[in-house]
């Protein structure tokens, strides 16, 4: 069901109440004006039959009377009135319009007519001959009609004499008394009906729809009402002095109402404009209601939305909606400032900012003095400040007041964390004129809740970054304690790149626009920890591999045995071939010792290749290959005391024995495949070899620089990306989601030919490039590890500065680096007094721009 509109809604339902309640008076007042039109009506004709009747009786009356006074005086007579009978006559003559002659007769059919003629009495004799035809002397109360005139005969006393009184009435005249308006209708018709002949003596009205069988009907069945061609008749009946004369009287509705149309009409235009001005009234209370409401509304879906500022709210003369009104401001207001006080302790990342952000708002909303009291690892309660202390008086209450000396205020409340424990006080010192209201009191309440809370989050949260930074800083320490070839590297590298950031920011002329946040220090620290943490995954052997044949162990003696049995196996064959009687004794000497002196160069050429302390040139390879080619014969089991494992990388011809084998080899035993799980990843630009491990005598001592095979080279180099899979396997918070890209940059190049990205500089963080620097910065001059002599400072930052000039690392860097002399506060930390030089800056920045 579609809804409506307030305005609308009241229009329709107190608009729609007003119609019908002036559609229902008006016709309250048209039927009851109807009905008093028709009783007036009526009242009228009654009235004016009465008249009729009361007129003609009192003419009766008055020829009674004239007779006493003539038989009181019998010297009077009609022919002499006196004045006073004279005036009498005249008046009865005024009185009854209808009233055409007065006739008295006595015993004898004498008598006199009384006629009224231009305002002149007139008295003559009677007509004895009418007498005679239509009446008998001694009847009364009868009547005759004869030429449109009425006769009415009564009988008197004139002395000892009775008489005949004969009234003569025009019937064209009867009606004259009754009002005008309804005689002059030409719709309105009146009637005179005898009963006693059953005919009508007169009809003032030949047009009247009814005939005269049907007015009969009226009177007989004693109608009120008849209708005819859709016209309404008002039917009125009156009898005459008890005889059988009925006045009938027919009267169109339209007749009566026809004066009360008007009356009608102007009350209906008077209700049309009664009802347009209240419609007006009714609008403009609607749209002043509707309107102060829907600013509510609109105040509300604003207080749905969180918005604050931009409310308006107008004044109502209405008590309850004002109430209303002010009831939405005030829950505006305290949710705003609960929700600014939550985004404030949100944004805070210690408890000092969080006092401090609090103590301000407290003291505006109380006008009062406020401190807040954390609980410390001690359990002492501490100001924010970390000066004062407090003792809390009654730690079971959340709020509680007393009054000091100086007649203020000190309103506590403590707060009780989501565990129900308290872990802070809030502190608020009011003057008396100041003090807080209820309505304050319970704001606050909720307030400190929390704040207890934030408290309690800032605790939690600042615990998990200390246990986040210590389990990085445990595994740092884990890889560095795991070798001693990177001893302490992993702890150095964080003090120096934080060092050179430090630098950098502090240096507002070339690196104005370095500036780092809180967050971004917090990055930047833990990427420093954690720039190495892939090396968990490099084998030992291959970290701290000092020699070619190194592997788990030394296999160097692996081959000096094979030589020493090569040794024993000339020996044998010299003192064989002496037991066997050869005569050539100096010979088999010089052969036997020429041979032992060939055997003991060729394992001290091997020997010394197995260093890998310079470059091994091709010569060198040549020769290590003729040497592999001398065999000796194996004679035990080659399968014997091996693993499974072990035993599925040996070839067939490795499971004969005996067997003749080389001195030095390379078989397939030789070779170690990659886990199944492992999965070239195209986004780097280091790829692994086709195998995992080449174990290979021969392949190892030919490595031409250092001691390292590509393969193993690659896994030392694979702790770069096993640093970013392990880094990006974590779920960051939104201000640390670059460490990945940031620990994982460090081996990149400017010139783009790092790894494992081989990224331009410009995609490369600032923070990333100083972590470069640090980083070998730290391994040249680390005087703690095994395989190499300490380089001096003068020496390592010649290196960085050719490394800077290959586009290897950031010269700019690498010049801030000198300027600021982050080099030697790092030296003097952690270098010895013999590693610290003299070093020429402006030399070296001239090698790195060059």
């Amino acid at each position: 069901m579609r809804s409506l509109s307030l305005k609308n809604y009241l229009i329709i339902v107190f608009g729609g109440l007003f119609i019908i309640g002036c559609t229902h008076l008006y016709f309250v007042i048209k039927t009851s004006s109807s009905e008093l039109s028709q009783r007036h009506v009526k009242d009228v004709i009654d009235l004016h039959y009465k008249l009729i009747r009361i007129n003609i009786e009192s003419t009766i009356n008055q020829i009674n009377d004239i007779s006493e006074e003539l038989k009181e005086n019998p010297t009077l007579t009609f022919n002499n009135p006196s004045p006073k009978l004279r005036k009498n006559l005249i008046n009865d003559f005024h009185q009854v319009p209808s009233l055409v002659s007065i006739s008295l007769y006595d015993s004898n059919d004498q008598g006199i007519r009384i006629t009224y003629i231009d305002k002149l009495l007139n008295i003559t004799p009677v007509d004895q001959s009418f007498l005679q035809s239509h009446w008998r002397y001694a009847e009364d109360n009868h009547y005759l009609h004869l030429n449109n005139h009425i006769y009415l005969s009564y009988l008197g006393n004139h002395g000892n004499n009775q008489q005949k009184i004969v009234i003569e009435i025009s019937t064209a005249n009867v009606f004259n008394t009754i009002d005008r308006e309804l005689l002059n209708n030409t719709d309105v018709s009146f009637h005179i009906y005898d009963r006693l002949n059953s005919s009508f003596l007169y009809h003032s009205n030949k047009n009247t729809p009814f005939n005269d069988n049907e007015i009969t009907s009226f009177i007989l069945e004693k109608k009120s009402k008849a209708s005819k061609y859709e016209v309404d008749y008002n039917i009125q009946t009156n009898s005459f002095r008890n005889s059988n004369l009925e006045f009938i009287t027919l009267i169109p509705t339209h007749v009566i109402l026809k004066n009360l149309t008007p009356i009608l009409d102007s009350l209906i235009k008077q209700i049309i404009m009664y009802s347009i001005f209240c419609f007006i009234i009714l609008v403009y209370i609607s749209y002043n209601l509707s309107s102060k409401i829907n600013n509510l509304i609109e105040n509300a879906h604003k207080i749905m939305r969180f918005e604050f500022k931009n409310q308006k709210y107008k004044k109502s003369n209405i008590k309850e909606i004002q109430k209303l009104s002010d009831s939405m401001k005030l829950i505006s207001l305290t949710t705003d400032n609960i929700l600014s006080q939550i985004v404030i302790i949100s944004k805070t990342d210690n408890i000092f900012q969080l006092g401090l952000s609090v103590v301000k708002q407290i003291d505006k909303i109380t006008n009062g003095k406020s401190k807040l009291f954390t609980k410390n690892i001690d359990g002492e309660f501490i100001c924010y400040e970390g000066i004062s202390k407090i003792n809390i008086e009654d730690k079971n209450k959340i709020y509680y007041k007393k009054l000091l000396e100086n007649e203020n205020i000190e309103h506590n409340f403590n707060l009780f964390n989501d565990r129900n424990e308290i872990n802070g006080c809030l502190q608020i010192n009011v003057t008396p004129e100041n003090n807080l209201s209820n309505d304050t009191l319970a704001f606050i309440e909720r307030l400190v809740h929390i704040i207890s809370i934030s408290i309690r989050k800032h605790n939690l949260l600042m615990q998990q970054k200390a246990l986040f930074t210590a389990f990085t800083q445990s595994i740092a320490s884990a890889i560095d304690t795991k070798s001693s070839h990177t001893a302490n590297h992993c702890q150095r590298v964080p003090e120096l790149t934080l060092m050179l950031a430090k630098a950098a920011q502090k240096n507002q002329v070339e690196w104005k626009d370095f500036a780092l946040n809180e967050q971004e220090w917090e990055e930047l620290y833990l990427a420093a920890w954690l720039h190495d943490c892939g090396k968990l995954t490099t084998a030992d052997h291959v970290i701290d591999k000092a020699t070619k044949l190194d592997m788990f162990t030394n296999r160097i003696h692996e081959i000096r045995t094979r030589y020493e049995v090569l040794k024993r196996d000339a020996e044998i064959t010299y003192l064989k071939s002496i037991i066997d009687g050869n005569s050539n004794t100096t010979l088999l000497q010089e052969n036997y010792l020429k041979t032992i002196k060939e055997l003991e160069e060729e394992f001290a050429f091997i020997a010394q290749s197995n260093l890998g302390d310079e470059f091994y040139h091709d010569d060198n390879v040549d020769r290590l290959h003729n040497l592999a080619t001398r065999t000796f014969t194996r004679t035990l089991d080659k399968r014997l005391g091996l693993s499974w494992e072990e035993t599925q990388l040996l070839s067939d011809n490795d499971k004969q024995t005996p067997s003749i084998e080389t001195v030095l080899q390379n078989n397939s035993s030789h070779l170690i495949p990659w886990d199944l799980s492992r999965k070239t990843d195209e986004q780097f630009n280091l790829q692994p070899h086709p195998f995992k491990f080449n174990h290979g005598e021969i392949y190892n001592l030919a490595v031409q620089r250092g001691t390292l095979t590509n393969e193993e080279r690659f896994l030392i180099n694979d702790h770069i990306i096993q640093t970013i899979n392990m880094l990006k396997a974590l779920p960051y918070p939104d201000h640390l989601k670059n460490i990945p890209l940031i620990a994982g940059g460090h081996h990149e190049q400017m010139s783009g030919k790092g790894y494992p990205y081989g990224i331009p500089a410009s995609e490369l963080p600032i923070t990333a490039r100083m972590m470069a620097i640090a980083d070998i910065f730290e391994a040249l001059t680390a005087s703690d590890r095994p395989y190499k002599i300490p380089k001096k400072l003068s020496e390592s930052l010649k290196i960085l500065a050719f490394m800077a000039k290959n586009k290897h690392i950031d010269a700019s860097l690498f010049s801030l680096f000198l300027t600021d002399e982050v080099y030697l506060n790092y030296a003097d930390k952690f270098l010895s007094s013999e590693q610290i030089d003299e070093i020429n800056i402006q030399e070296l920045i001239e090698i790195a721009y060059s």
